[in-house]
This record gives C-alpha cells, structure tokens and sequence, in this order.
C-alpha cells in the first residue's frame, strides 16, 4: 500500500512541475551590438538544433520581455540567440555559427517576420523557419505608401519548410457587448499570398483559438497587453500561461525534428498529433 502512495505521489510531482534544465546564458559581441544566448548546458552544441529568435516591433523588443517563453525552448534542448534590428550584424552571426550547431532555425514573432525574410534569403544552410503571428509591415518602415495595399511577393529562395502558428483571438473582433478591435488584420501576413508565391514551400498551419499575440510575453508585458490593445486568453493565471508556452515549445519541437504529414495542413485548435 506504501508502494502505492508512494508511486502515485511521484507521478504527481513529475505532472507538476516542470522541470528547467540548466541553461548557460552568454553574450555574442559585434561592435556595439549584443546578442544574447541561451542554451541548455550540458549538452554539446552540435547535438543542439539553434533557433535565431527575431523578437516584436521588427526585432527592437528586447528578449528579457520572452523570459518565459525562452526558457521553455531550452527545455526542449533548443539553443536561443536572440538576435537584433540589425540584419548586417544577424548575417554575421549566421555566418559565424552555421557550422556550429546542428541546424539553425529562424523564429519570429509578429513583424520580426520582416528581418527574417531579409536574412534568410542570403542563408542556403537555412531550411526551416518559424513564425509567431507574422506581421509584414515592411512598407510602413519603407514608407512605401504608394504601394501600402499591394501584396509582398516575399520570394523564398532556399527555405523549404515552414511553421506558422497564429494566436487566433488576435485576428477576431466583435461589437457586442463590447467593440474589441482586432490586433493583428491590417498588418498580418497573407498567409494564401504567401503560398502562392511559393508554391514549392511546404506550410504547415497551426491555430491556438484562446489564445493571443501577445501571451508569448512574460506575464507583466502580457497582461497590460490583454488589459489595453491585445486581448489574450481570459485566464491570466501563470498556469495557463505556461501551458501555452509549453504547447508552442511543443509544437515547435516536432517541426524542427518530425516532417511534416502533409505538404498543407490547417489544425484548428490547441492540440496536434504528430506521427512518427
């Protein structure tokens, strides 16, 4: 009976908590430009897959606002570099570490998307990537207003596959009972253009419907966010937050290290099954 109790209180404290391994957290230094790295420690670098993390607001949010989310990914044995505004520099870094990891994958969040695109079309190592709520602003930070409501082609030269995960209660809005306005429609990447212009691009398509833009942050940032111009989930406890974080960091793990089922896939909900 002892044996029982005893086994039944282990597997309750394993479900519990979660477990953060131990992360070595160092400073990549280009002239005046700092990039940040976060990487479990006990594991040799070629044995990591490295994620170029291109942060909101075209990448000048700081990482120390992702904490949270951060940590998660090195809980899946991911190495983050948080990269800058600065795409000379983030080409650099690119060009300094492709041999150092075992693949190097860009993430972005929101208009990040746009520094991205820009680095990624100068990398032929570089064959996966990942998108939070992709925004393309870029004519706004050309000031290209002429052409503000034409479609970027945004050609991919060498990225073969490509996760999106949007946060869907970012894309809704309502007038009763009360007008929320959505956060992301004038900006977000048209996700039909984006395959059309790159028809030989393998897209995979995931949606978290009770969740939104930016509960991503640590929950400081994320809760004024919900409170003024994003809505996020109506459940702000640091529970449901990480288990969001955790189901991205999730989702993002079977990308990099599972092919895709299908060249298209659309999941409507919170969850995905993968296939060995």
């Amino acid at each position: 009976m002892y044996r029982i109790i005893l086994v039944n209180l282990l597997f309750y404290l394993a479900n519990s908590f979660i477990v953060n391994v131990p992360v070595n957290t160092y400073k990549r230094i280009y002239d005046s430009n700092i990039i940040k790295v976060y990487e479990p420690e006990l594991i040799d670098k070629k044995d990591l897959n490295a994620l170029i993390f291109y942060t909101g607001a075209n990448s000048l949010i700081p990482g120390d606002i992702y904490s949270n989310f951060i940590n998660t990914l090195n809980n899946y044995n991911f190495s983050v570099n948080v990269v800058t505004n600065n795409n000379i520099i983030t080409n650099e870094l690119l060009y300094d570490i492709r041999d150092e990891y075992k693949e190097i994958i860009p993430l972005t969040h929101s208009s990040g998307y746009v520094n991205a695109i820009t680095t990624i079309n100068k990398q032929k190592n570089i064959k996966k990537a990942i998108f939070l709520d992709p925004v393309d602003n870029s004519k706004l930070v050309k000031n290209d207003f002429l052409n503000f409501f034409t479609s970027n082609k945004n050609d991919l030269k060498y990225l073969e596959e490509v996760l999106i995960l949007n946060a869907e209660k970012s894309y809704k809005g309502s007038i009763f009972p009360k007008l929320v306005v959505p956060f992301i429609p004038a900006f977000g990447l048209n996700i039909d253009n984006f395959e059309k212009n790159n028809p030989e691009l393998v897209v995979k398509k995931v949606v978290a419907e009770e969740y939104g833009h930016s509960d991503v942050l640590d929950s400081l940032w994320g809760d004024l966010m919900h409170a003024t111009i994003s809505k996020g989930t109506e459940d702000r406890d640091q529970k449901n937050l990480n288990s969001y974080l955790d189901w991205l960091a999730n989702e993002i793990y079977n990308f990099v290290n599972k092919a895709p089922e299908e060249p298209v896939v659309t999941l409507i909900t919170t969850t995905s099954d993968y296939e060995e």
